[in-house]
């Protein structure tokens, strides 16, 4: 039996395609995303600010959901950095978030993520005004991060581009 690369060929590179399409950006949050506490009135199936394809929709795009675009909190603990950290990224018309937590085993991102932390931001009361010490005490109250970590960052975007970075030591 002969041997033909051409045949093939074109069959493995159509597959090898249809398998880099499938892999999606496994952070992008696809689920509707609201937040209840804002003081719109919410439609009946509790999805205000979600777009069909998941994530936010276009006029909520921008930090209108939690007050900041992005959100970034590592945690270090004595026996081991990068302990707890969440991700949230509001871009253009996606949304994506990761949370870790080395203490529980959990590693999630995309939907599950977000329905992890979204309580948590949903709390949050941050502005470019608010002291580093409030947004530092409200994270850690959102996320019901215990004590006895080494460091805390955190990360914001605000909606008008202003990037503020807080950090605390030794708790």
């Amino acid at each position: 039996m002969i041997f033909n690369k051409r045949n093939i060929m074109a069959p493995l590179l159509f597959s090898s395609a249809l398998l880099l399409a499938a892999c999606g950006d496994d952070e992008q949050v696809t689920e509707p995303v609201d937040n209840e506490s804002q003081e719109q009135p919410a439609d009946p199936g509790g999805t205000e600010n979600a777009s069909p394809e998941g994530g936010l929709d276009q006029d909520s795009i921008g930090g209108e959901t939690f007050g900041f675009t992005e959100l970034g909190v590592n945690v270090d603990y004595p026996d081991m950095d990068d302990m707890i950290e969440i991700s949230y990224e509001e871009d253009r018309d996606k949304v994506e978030a990761e949370f870790k937590n080395q203490m529980t085993e959990t590693d999630l991102s995309g939907n599950d993520a977000m329905d992890e932390i979204e309580p948590g931001l949903s709390q949050l009361e941050l502005t470019t005004d608010t002291s580093d010490d409030e947004v530092i005490t409200q994270v850690i109250d959102a996320f019901g991060i215990e004590d006895g970590f080494t460091e805390i960052e955190i990360e914001v975007t605000y909606p008008d581009g202003t990037d503020k970075e807080y950090r605390q030591t030794s708790n």
